[in-house]
């Protein structure tokens, strides 16, 4: 999600509830690969009635619905509203 969110940056969001959440283009969400066991974290591209097409903020490198295709909002964790950023200490 480089440059959005770096490898070591710590997200905050709040836990996706179907029929209580509302999902929308441009957020950051937490969902459950669609085919493999393993959590990703994507920028919602579009919306629909079951699913959200996702996409990475660094295209080149990005595994998103370009990959594995829409996601369905039942595989959503949460939708990400803050983040801290950890500073690299400067050796002395």
């Amino acid at each position: 999600m480089l440059p959005s969110l770096k490898q070591g940056d710590i997200v905050f969001f709040k836990n996706y509830e179907e029929g209580k959440s509302d999902l929308q283009p441009g957020q950051i969400v937490i969902f459950n690969h669609p085919l493999k066991n393993k959590r990703l974290i994507k920028r919602i591209n579009s919306v629909n009635q079951y699913n959200i097409e996702v996409f990475g903020d660094n295209i080149e490198f990005s595994e998103d619905s370009n990959n594995f295709g829409l996601v369905n909002n039942e595989k959503v964790i949460g939708i990400v509203t803050s983040k801290l950023i950890i500073p690299k200490l400067k050796k002395s």
